[in-house]
């Protein structure tokens, strides 16, 4: 498929609905100018050559607010359907990433990035540590945000609360398993919640890089060392940090297959820590 038809193919699949999606760029929050770039991209989608330095720009820009400013789901869900459009898919990849890294129950953000991957040429998997191919999120920390706990734990203590009032002053029969509910939620909150933290503990561990071009896995940190797999691994492959030397990078593959790429073919793709409490729809 030819670059065109693949801008096409993009537009088609993310502009479909351009008045939806404009209304998703908040103009008080964000960039008046990237919005504006924005929407000079979708007025001229039928054209992708066209479109596509009008995507750019916009991007660009929502980098800019990402780096600068507290971050919120739709900024990066903006900033990477800007860089997806633009034709800059490693950069797409890495701000829906990043921003899954700090909200990673956000189903636009899952959904969004899923397109993105869609457009990976992944090689065909021979080996099963050789696989390129990202796993899925823990379905817990991609399903349950701090939110959610807050309000099952705020409600398992009311139960809790009430059954121990009532068993104390009333003697209700039925105050006893109401307390004993409550308590059993407060522990399944807490063992949710240890889940979910060491999940991101351990994504964490590993940072994760994009590729921003197609690029050889070697054995070794040189170009003298044989290829690691026999397919390149292609531009926005998403691989994870082992070490650096020598202006090389040690990987490791999702399906666990180590070995050593150009550290300027990567993209970092982990973001500051911020408080995901921040978190604002919209």
């Amino acid at each position: 498929m030819t670059p065109t038809l693949l801008a096409a193919a993009a537009l088609a699949g993310l502009v479909g609905r351009p008045a939806v999606f404009l209304a998703e760029l908040k103009p008080l929050k964000l960039d008046l100018i990237a919005a504006n770039d924005f929407r000079l991209g979708v007025e001229a989608r039928s054209d992708a050559a066209s479109a596509r330095p009008h995507f750019a720009d916009a991007a660009s820009r929502f980098d800019r607010r990402w780096s600068a400013d507290v971050r919120t789901p739709s900024l990066a869900l903006n900033c990477g359907r800007a860089h997806f459009l633009a034709g800059q898919l490693p950069q797409a990849i890495r701000a829906f990433r990043d921003g899954l890294d700090l909200f990673p129950w956000d189903a636009d953000l899952q959904r969004s990035l899923a397109r993105a991957r869609a457009a990976v040429a992944y090689p065909t998997e021979v080996k099963p540590d050789e696989r390129v191919r990202p796993d899925p999120p823990p379905w817990l920390r991609s399903h349950v945000s701090p939110w959610d706990l807050v309000l099952a734990a705020s409600a398992c203590s009311l139960l809790l609360i009430v059954g121990l009032a009532r068993r104390l002053t009333a003697r209700d029969d039925w105050s006893a398993p109401l307390a004993a509910v409550g308590l059993l939620g407060l522990l399944l909150v807490a063992a949710v919640a240890v889940q979910i933290d060491a999940a991101a503990r351990a994504d964490r561990a590993k940072p994760v890089l994009v590729l921003a071009a197609d690029e050889v896995l070697r054995t070794g940190n040189g170009t003298a060392f044989p290829a690691r797999i026999d397919a390149p691994l292609p531009r926005g492959a998403e691989v994870r940090e082992l070490a650096r030397r020598g202006g090389w990078v040690q990987v490791e593959l999702p399906g666990g297959a180590v070995g050593w790429v150009r550290e300027s073919a990567v993209l970092p793709a982990t973001p500051e820590r911020i408080n995901p409490l921040l978190y604002v729809r919209g």
